[in-house]
Formats: structure tokens, sequence, C-alpha cells
């Protein structure tokens, strides 16, 4: 009876953890839905309010989320590319050893149907005809039943590797066609990228000639960070509160903690004058090569993927506790709203988005929308 009303218990524990789990989940997604549902609204605000500036700027937006939706395709041909290679190679191994085995696979063979002919038409019989004791014979029969036996079994081994030698061979083939498409597309690719890049190149010296004025300069940089300044606003209104993983450690923890986002020589510290000495940067500016790995510097989930005036193609991090991690003038963005992301993960690529004229990352941290110095956050 007991054991009965235990396991009832038990059953009835299990649904509860099932349905509250399942809940749970539920809840999870909505509330990831309805963050993708804000984070679209911000970004059709922007879309409007970016309508109202200078076309050069809707140029340059244009243009390099364009390069980067290019820079991620040849990403990807390269990296098929470079799988294909190493599948051939492996191919190539297979068929080699293949070969060598069927060679003395045939050498083998060769060498039982000299055997079966000197015997003649009837060996076994003929052999059986020779033997004057019975007890010879019977282990002779034996001995000739295994004999054909193994002459069978190396027939039938030799014949399934002839024909995986043959599928091998036609897969290689079909991989070198796709190797050459694959080729070619990557060649009209870096074709495309090289002209919207040069494109990049006429907008960007036109939009500097514009603004080269120090009023020009001031305006341009107040601009960029007004909108900046009102796209927090926005993401802090529209995201719920995060709850990490278990196993994270709150970002609070990690003062002096976090990993660099991308590793160089920091350009332009935090509070650095601009602009003539009216403006002060929020951030850090770092030095990096074009192309290089751009990394979360703690777990947190992506609020933000797209390009903002004056920070390029720019992502930023929700940590939860009202913390932000910004990364901007990326070259490529690897994630997209909603994404959850672990420290050391590549979230972007750097590059000169945003009308930079060489590659570097800009890096802030935010706490209740506050810029705070990143340098007393990262790891010396």
């Amino acid at each position: 009876m007991l054991i009965a009303v235990f396991l009832a218990m038990t059953l009835c524990l299990t649904a509860l953890s099932f349905s509250a789990s399942a809940a749970s989940q539920e809840e999870s997604e909505e509330k990831l839905e309805q963050l993708k549902s804000n984070i679209s609204t911000i970004t059709n605000w922007l879309n409007k309010a970016n309508k109202n500036k200078s076309s050069l700027i809707q140029q340059l937006k244009e243009q390099e989320k364009t390069i980067s939706r290019t820079n991620l395709k040849i990403s990807k041909n390269k990296k098929e590319i470079n799988s294909l290679l190493k599948e051939l190679d492996a191919l190539i191994i297979d068929i080699k050893k293949q070969k060598q085995n069927i060679k003395a696979q045939q050498g083998f063979i060769i060498e039982e149907l000299q055997a079966l002919y000197l015997e003649g038409r009837q060996p076994k019989l003929k052999a059986l005809l020779d033997q004057d004791d019975p007890q010879s014979s019977a282990r002779f029969l034996a001995y000739f039943d295994y004999l054909q036996d193994a002459r069978s079994a190396t027939i039938n081994q030799y014949e399934k590797d002839v024909q995986a030698l043959e599928e091998n061979q036609a897969l290689v083939l079909r991989k070198q066609t796709q190797l050459s498409a694959n080729r070619k597309t990557l060649e009209k690719q870096l074709a495309e990228l090289k002209d919207q890049t040069n494109r990049r190149k006429v907008t960007l010296s036109q939009l500097n000639k514009e603004i080269k004025t120090k009023s020009g300069e001031l305006t341009s940089l107040k601009e960029s960070q007004k909108q900046l300044e009102e796209l927090l606003a926005q993401v802090e209104k529209s995201i719920s509160e995060l709850k990490l993983p278990e196993a994270s450690t709150p970002f609070i923890k990690q003062k002096s903690k976090l990993p660099w986002p991308s590793r160089g020589r920091v350009l332009e510290r935090f509070g650095t004058r601009l602009a003539q000495g009216k403006l002060r940067s929020n951030g850090i500016r770092i030095q990096a090569k074009e192309d290089a790995g751009v990394k979360s510097v703690h777990y947190g989930r992506v609020v933000f993927s797209d390009w903002l005036r004056g920070f390029g193609l720019l992502i930023i991090l929700d940590h939860g506790d009202n913390y932000l991690s910004l990364y901007g003038n990326n070259k490529s963005l690897h994630r997209s709203v909603g994404d959850w992301v672990n420290p050391g993960e590549v979230i972007a690529h750097a590059g000169n988005s945003g009308g930079r004229e060489r590659p570097s990352l800009y890096f802030e941290i935010r706490k209740n929308g506050k810029p705070q110095d990143p340098r007393k956050w990262l790891s010396k």
C-alpha cells in the first residue's frame, strides 16, 4: 500500500515538474517573440529617423550593409571550399588504398585461377580418386571445401572493393564539379565586393567633404551620439528582465575580469575629448585587423544587431541587471536579435563600417544607460 502511495506521489510530482518546465519554456518563447517584435519596432523607428538625414548617410548605410552581406556569403563559400578540399584529400587517400588492395587481390586471384587450370576441370574428384586412405580422403574434402570458400570470399570482397572504388571515383568527380562551381561563385562575389567597396569609398569621400569643417564634425558626432542614446533608451524599454544560465557569474562580479572583445592597441580611451574638446568618448576604440574576430565579453542575449549612424554595424548584448555591452564599426555581424551568446564567442568581425577610414572596434559598457569605463571591467 505504501509503495503504491509513494509511486502515485512520484508520478504526480513528475507531472507537475514537467508542466512547470513547459510553462516556463512557453513563457520564455513568448518573451523572445515580444523582444523581436519590440526591436523590429525600434528598427523601423531608426529607418524613419534616417530618412530625414543626409542622403549620403543613407547611401553609406545601404552600401555597408550590402558589403556585410557579401562578406558573409564569401566567408560561407570559403568554408565550403575548404570542406570540399578536405573531403577530396580524404577520398584520394581512400582511392589510393583501395587500388593497392585491389592490385594485391588481383594477384591472388590470378594465382588461384592458374592453380585451378592446372588441376583440371574437376579438381575435387581427381584429387579424391588419388587418395588411398578413406580418412585422408575425408580430411582432403574438408580442406578442399574450406579452400573453395576462401576463394569465393576473396572474389566477393574483390568485387565489393571494385564497386567501392568506382563509387569513390564518381564521388570525386561530383565534388570536383561542386568545387569548381564554388570557386566561380567566389570569384564573382569578390568582384562584387570590390565594386561595392569602391562605391563606398566614393560615398565616404563625398560625406567627408560635407562635414569637413569643425562645426560639421561636431554636428555629425552629436547626431551619432544622440541617435545611440535614443536607441539605448528604446532598447531598455523593450527588453524584459534577462535570466542568465544558472552556471553564469553575474556581470557585476566580473569587474576587471572580463576578456577583451578584441586584442589590439587602445586608440581612444574612455573620456577622450572629441570634436575640439566639445564631446567625450563614452567607450574605447581598439585597433583591430580587418576580419579579426570580435568576441562577447560575457553571457548575454543580442538585443540589437544592425547599422547605426557613426557606429556602423553595431551589436548590443544584454547581460542582465541593466548591464549592456556595445560593439561597433564591424565589418559583419554574426548573431541576430534574440540569440544567446557565451563569453568568448565570436559575434562579429572587425572592420571600418560607419564611415571609418581604418579597421577598429568601438566598445562600450553601460549600466542603467550610463557609460562605464571599459578598462575598469576588462582584465589587465
